[in-house]
């Protein structure tokens, strides 16, 4: 499951967490211990990277993980979080992960992402804010989120550290970071490339997001010839990429379960270039809302 990045070893397979507590705003009726015993099982499973944003559910999202990690090693866990685009001024940056820290029980953040980017604060400010945090220990590494190449290297040139990881969208139908170069590019400059949405094929107009049998027939050729699940051939497709990791999120130990069964089979070269090349349904552009991604 591990592989290295910038000298730190890291897993290849997330779990994500939104929609654990909520979404946007806390959710009264949520079931907290199934998603406290779901973060649990995925870490005593091996899942040790854990992803989260102070923005799930109001922050309670933090909260759980928190309640999650507190009788765990905390070398056991590697906690990234995110600062949402209406926080990157300089003490809003360092309220926000002070913030985070306290939900999060924890005296520091192993990988702290800028969430979303804001074109009216200047990246130097927020860059000059996450240096102070290196400085004061209380984040290990920077990651950016849902960007392209220019603003990479606008960051790169103004922080401290390494950018340890990127995290776009990037699945089967959503192939914009591929197409226009942030992979390779994350590749070369030793950046560990995190796809979040994997596994749910949504866009506008499509049947079933889920893609159940009958949904898409190459997914179902691909589950028949391997037995497999036509989520393991789509979360596998992913993972057999040098350099890509990805960030999943559920709350239900037999799923967690079908996702690290994907590490017990390989997809020959040829057919992983047959989904990758002769996938019926690929957009360049990110499929979530107009103008989300920086990307263009």
């Amino acid at each position: 499951m591990n592989s290295i990045n910038n000298g730190y070893s890291y897993s290849k397979i997330c779990l994500g967490t939104w929609r654990m507590g909520g979404d946007v705003t806390l959710n009264q009726n949520n079931d907290d211990q199934k998603d406290i015993d779901a973060i649990r099982y995925a870490i005593s499973k091996g899942i040790s990277h854990i992803d989260t944003s102070e923005s799930y559910a109001g922050g309670k999202t933090e909260l759980l993980i928190g309640e999650a990690i507190k009788q765990i090693p905390r070398d056991k866990c590697f906690i990234a979080t995110k600062v949402r685009e209406y926080n990157l001024f300089y003490d809003n940056v360092i309220d926000s992960c002070k913030k985070s820290l306290k939900r999060l029980n924890t005296s520091y953040i192993d990988l702290y992402y800028v969430h979303k980017q804001n074109p009216n604060i200047p990246i130097e400010e927020t860059a000059s804010a996450f240096n102070k945090l290196l400085e004061m220990d209380l984040i290990k590494h920077i990651g950016l989120s849902n960007v392209g190449i220019d603003t990479i290297k606008n960051y790169s040139q103004l922080l401290n550290s390494p950018i340890y990881a990127v995290q776009n969208q990037y699945n089967l139908v959503c192939r914009e970071s591929q197409k226009k170069g942030v992979i390779d590019y994350c590749k070369r400059n030793e950046i560990q490339f995190i796809a979040w949405r994997p596994i749910l094929l949504s866009y506008p107009g499509v049947v079933d997001p889920y893609y159940r049998t009958g949904t898409y027939k190459l997914l179902d050729e691909m589950a028949a010839k391997y037995n497999k699940t036509n989520t393991q051939i789509v979360a596998k497709w992913l993972l057999q990429q040098d350099g890509v990791s990805f960030v999943f999120k559920s709350s239900n130990k037999e799923h967690i379960d079908e996702i690290l069964e994907v590490e017990k089979f390989r997809l020959s070269d040829r057919d992983w270039e047959i989904l990758d090349k002769e996938f019926p349904v690929q957009k360049d552009l990110g499929c979530t809302a107009d103008g989300y991604f920086e990307l263009s």
